[in-house]
């Protein structure tokens, strides 16, 4: 009877610990900063890739609602006036946007700064603007987004 009792025991023993979910080892440091670099350079390429496909709703997306766009000196406040301005230049024709990241620095899992050189090609015209751009990206919600875009227009 003992014998019967400990098997049954046995049994429902191992079938809880085969129902019960498996808990993950924590993420070692080094791991999570390596995830959280690649989440933060897809975020860079999304923003540049979605200026570039000169789709709004798609560029919205990765834009922070509190953002700050500073061109030349001059700041632009919030997502919904710097998308205005996104809006019109999608509007222009034959443009071409392309960029080189140059570096990315990650802070934590929370904040990141990306510096890229940019061009905006005219090849109607054969004019090209060539831009210094520094991102300043934040992770809020477990999502990247840009807080931050500080661009220069260089001499050609």
């Amino acid at each position: 009877m003992r014998k019967k009792f400990i098997a049954a025991l046995a049994v429902v023993a191992g079938a809880a610990l085969y129902a019960a979910p498996a808990t993950a080892a924590p993420e070692s440091t080094e791991r999570q900063h390596r995830r959280c670099a690649a989440e933060f350079d897809a975020a860079v390429k999304e923003d540049n890739n979605a200026y570039a496909a000169k789709d709004a709703a798609r560029y919205e997306a990765i834009l922070n609602p509190r953002m700050i766009f500073w061109y030349q000196g001059q700041a632009t406040y919030g997502r919904d006036p710097i998308m205005e301005t996104a809006r019109a230049n999608f509007a222009v024709p034959g443009w071409v946007w392309t960029y080189t990241i140059l570096s990315e620095t990650v802070y934590g899992c929370e904040s990141g700064i990306a510096v890229i050189d940019a061009h905006v090609h005219y090849p109607e015209t054969g004019v090209d603007r060539h831009y210094s751009a520094t991102m300043g990206l934040v992770r809020e919600r477990g999502k990247w987004t840009v807080a931050i875009d500080n661009v220069y227009l260089l001499a050609s």
